[in-house]
């Protein structure tokens, strides 16, 4: 197998490579007076038409139902029996919600600080003027076990400077943290004068890995977010930050699942966003091989990864968990867990996945850092450092290459590690990423979860249900509480 020229703690050289540059030189970036990037002429950029283009076009409309197509294609990977087995054999599986938690009970699918993570596609359909949301799929190890790695934190690097519209620097991940508000574009936002968010413990972060599927046709470029739902958190009293670092830089906000909605409506969880200079941007993916601008492919097959392309398609996921203040016990209830169904294999296609390189969109307002709270770091929680590979694909198909592909690239994250294996399945494992704190499950944890949601959100669990069928497709529909419980946690042992 062939290594990474770079590995986690040389993340830097990796970023530099992406931006033509040293690791140790300075990397321009836009400023606050760029332009925002042109609307694309393609089936992509339905989402910034004016509201009142209509009627709708019939080339409109027919590039809406073509990206429409290529969207569901790539959603139907999750219930595609044939992709599922590639990625089974290979002990993966394909998630439209990945479980990413800084703190699991031992055997439980929950625990005292979980979150879901989701990357959603939005749509607009040209001729009601509706949006639509989709769950995209992505590949890791089962949610459950949740097999994770401690990767020392030194080893971690960032590329700041995008949130003040100033050239890229790179930091160590502990350096950002032991002066955040150094690199915040409004360092009022965070009440009080604390500027460290480091604990004693952080001698080594979280870490797990996947790769995570855009729907972009050739010569598109998709639109799209990371969701987080965290199952502590509500207005005014966040349970993590979360740090979203890509090629382009790093952007810091805290997660109260209430800001930053969908025009599409409620969703499950909060977008996450690129700070450009203290103005929120959706990401957006770009086929290798369109983004190479014609040269010559770089691989066995176009769009293949060499060493020089290894990180434009790489984004960290980092939650740092907070202190919160206690909210009341409520009663409990009982639910238990049913298995999902499959659907039937999506027609024979060839796959053309390739690498999907990742960089922002148009300037959407004003981005949202630490909502002049007074955050506080929880030291009894590890931090969360999920790695993502993007990929792009037209119709959702995945070969064996594609999937062997996938798991090297996975496995290369693991192997940097001091320690891997499972914190939920295995006994008090001695990692220093086990959280402080009882290990079981208490009696009545989804009561109180449900409590904090409506109470945050205004929304019941019929209504969550509701939601959650719009967001799974129409056919979509649980029967029971048990079902919807499966769906919330996505419970794949």
């Amino acid at each position: 197998m062939q290594s990474f020229p770079w590995h986690l703690g040389l993340l830097a050289p990796a970023f530099a490579l992406i931006l033509g540059t040293s690791p140790t030189a300075q990397i321009s970036t836009l400023s606050e007076d760029d332009p925002p990037p042109p609307v694309q002429a393609s089936t992509l950029s339905q989402n910034m038409l004016p509201m009142n283009s209509n009627p709708a076009s019939p080339r409109l409309i027919a590039n809406y139902q073509n990206y429409q197509s290529v969207i569901a294609q790539t959603v139907n990977m999750v219930r595609d029996p044939i992709a599922q087995n590639l990625a089974q054999r290979l002990g993966l599986n394909i998630l439209n919600i990945t479980w990413e938690d800084t703190g699991r009970y031992k055997g439980s699918a929950v625990g005292p600080n979980i979150s879901d993570m989701t990357i959603q596609v939005q749509q607009r359909n040209p001729v009601n003027q509706r949006y639509e949301l989709s769950l995209m799929p992505v590949i890791r190890h089962p949610n459950f076990a949740d097999e994770s790695a401690d990767i020392p934190l030194d080893q971690f690097f960032l590329l700041v400077g995008n949130e003040k519209g100033q050239p890229l620097q790179r930091v160590t991940l502990r350096d950002f943290l032991g002066d955040l508000r150094r690199y915040l574009h409004s360092p009022g936002s965070w009440s009080g004068r604390q500027t460290s968010l480091l604990a004693q413990r952080d001698t080594h972060a979280l870490v797990s890995a996947q790769a995570c599927f855009l729907p972009i046709p050739q010569q598109g470029k998709a639109d799209f977010n990371p969701v987080l739902f965290n199952y502590q958190s509500y207005k005014d009293n966040p349970a993590v930050l979360t740090i979203l670092a890509t090629r382009e830089g790093t952007s810091v906000t805290v997660i109260d699942n209430q800001r930053d909605g969908f025009e599409a409506g409620q969703t499950w969880g909060q977008r996450l966003f690129f700070n450009k200079n203290g103005q929120r941007a959706s990401l957006t993916g770009q086929r290798l091989s369109d983004f190479q601008g014609g040269q010559a492919p770089t691989g066995d097959r176009p769009g293949g990864e060499t060493s020089a392309d290894e990180g434009l398609n790489m984004v960290l996921l980092i939650q740092v968990p907070l202190k919160q203040k206690e909210l009341p016990r409520s009663l409990s209830y009982e639910m238990t867990d049913a298995m999902p169904t499959m659907a039937a294999p999506a027609a024979k296609q060839r796959s053309d996945v390739e690498a999907a390189v990742i960089g922002h969109g148009a300037v959407e307002g004003p981005f949202t850092e630490i909502d002049n709270l007074g955050i506080e770091r929880d030291p009894r929680f590890p931090i969360r450092v999920t790695v993502q590979f993007y990929k792009a694909t037209s119709n959702g198909v995945v070969s064996n290459q594609d999937m062997e592909e996938i798991h090297q690239q996975i496995a290369r994250v693991y192997a940097d590690a001091d320690y891997t294996g499972s914190l939920v399945v295995s006994g008090d494992t001695g990692r220093p990423t086990e959280y402080d704190g009882s290990k079981q499950e208490p009696p009545g944890w989804w009561a109180d979860f449900w409590q904090r949601h409506e109470q945050n959100t205004g929304q019941s669990r019929e209504e969550a249900l509701e939601m959650l069928r719009r967001l799974r497709g129409e056919a979509w529909m649980p029967q029971n509480p048990q079902e919807l419980r499966r769906e919330l946690r996505n419970l794949q042992p």
